[in-house]
């Protein structure tokens, strides 16, 4: 019997954007896990406090709460050590963790995202098995924000990722195993640890749910706009694409969901911002395709996971699907005009859309699949 503490950078629940819902896929798979004593310890700040009515009763619950604030001291460190993690390691989570562990003796340390890596005590990478999640290459995440700052905000931000390669780099290649979510990332992690491997997050299907429906001509797009990314990616296709697309298909419209989408509202253009919405069933439901133009981004995103999960035809650029080992799926382009080119002919084409959407079925199915999953972190535990 293995005893695994499983450390996350937030709380599984409630599921509110891509990295919730990663660390919401390992919770389900670790908590279904065979011989083993789990302890559960998220990291609970004020914007992701964390619901745990749910928690099952045979999980230890250790929430890290804290409050990532910029100190004067974080401020002093940060001339040489990344301030965004300063703000995490400043607080008393490993202290916690320590005590913790002096009575339970941890044989694995399961860290799900770079921040609660940063958090545990360094004695332990040479005295317990930890596994890193990566969910994506944080310098990198940090480097691409810079890019979309004021030019007053750009060297700050090329500064902190900087820190932060050296950092994660250190980090990376003292943990025994890492866990990427992204194909493509796992290739660069290898050449910091040769233990890395792909493990994707799961899918619950839910394909069941949009079968068979006779809707309107409808294009979706579901994501954070706290989340830079997100912001440009709307932009832009609002922008260049969405007017070349209505003048070919005249009744088409588009929905955005998720916290900020309003902003986007503007039934004259037949647009729908839709804001945050609780259960998107009825939303997957009613959309003829996905669309994804995101043009920044690291790690796999999990928008694109939830697209398929319901049987959707995504059209994407490739920066949208990078952490996809097998891109065939996906009906890709990163042109304005090839984008609404493709949105064009699928809208046209019930035929191609449905077989398209067969074949993202027989993907998921054999890609995603929970028992493959499960076996696969099992053996990273038990060895």
């Amino acid at each position: 019997m293995k005893r695994v503490l499983y450390i996350t950078q937030k709380p599984h629940s409630p599921v509110v954007d891509g990295g919730t819902q990663a660390i919401a896929s390992c919770y389900y798979l670790l908590s279904r896990c065979k011989d083993l004593e789990l302890t559960y310890a998220p990291i609970c700040t004020p914007k992701h406090p964390g619901d745990f009515s749910e928690v099952d009763q045979a999980i230890r619950l250790i929430p890290l709460r804290i409050e990532p604030k910029v100190s004067l001291k974080v401020l002093l460190e940060s001339i040489s050590y990344p301030m965004n993690v300063a703000r995490y390691t400043h607080s008393n989570a490993a202290s916690l963790l320590q005590s913790d562990d002096s009575n339970n003796a941890f044989d694995v340390v399961i860290c799900d995202g770079f921040y609660a890596l940063s958090i545990i005590p360094r004695s332990w990478f040479t005295s317990k098995h930890v596994i890193y999640r990566s969910h994506n290459l944080e310098y990198l995440h940090w480097k691409q924000r810079a890019t979309l700052k004021p030019w007053y905000l750009r060297w700050f931000y090329n500064r902190i990722s900087r820190q932060l390669y050296a950092l994660e780099q250190t980090l990376v290649s003292a943990s025994n195993e890492v866990l990427s979510i992204s194909h493509e990332e796992t290739q660069r992690l290898t050449q910091w640890n040769i233990n890395t491997r792909t493990w994707y997050p799961r899918i619950n299907s839910k394909q069941a749910l949009t079968e068979h429906i006779v809707h309107e001509k409808r294009i979706g797009f579901v994501g954070n706009f706290e989340w830079f990314p997100n912001v440009d990616a709307m932009k832009w296709f609002i922008s260049a694409i969405w007017p070349i697309v209505l003048k070919e298909q005249a009744s088409v419209s588009l929905e955005i969901a998720g916290k900020g989408s309003e902003v986007f509202n503007n039934p004259s253009q037949q647009i729908a911002g839709i804001g945050f919405v609780d259960s998107l069933d009825e939303f997957y439901m009613r959309q003829s395709l996905m669309i994804s133009p995101l043009r920044y981004g690291t790690g796999l995103n999990m928008k694109i996971l939830e697209a398929l999960s319901y049987g959707k035809l995504v059209v994407t650029t490739s920066t949208s699907i990078q952490g996809f080992e097998n891109k065939t799926p996906f009906v890709i382009a990163n042109s304005p005009s090839d984008f609404a080119k493709f949105v064009i002919e699928l809208l046209a084409n019930d035929s191609a859309r449905l077989n398209k959407e067969a074949e993202i079925s027989e993907y998921v199915s054999t890609v995603f699949d929970d028992t493959t999953l499960l076996n696969q972190l099992e053996q990273g535990i038990h060895g």
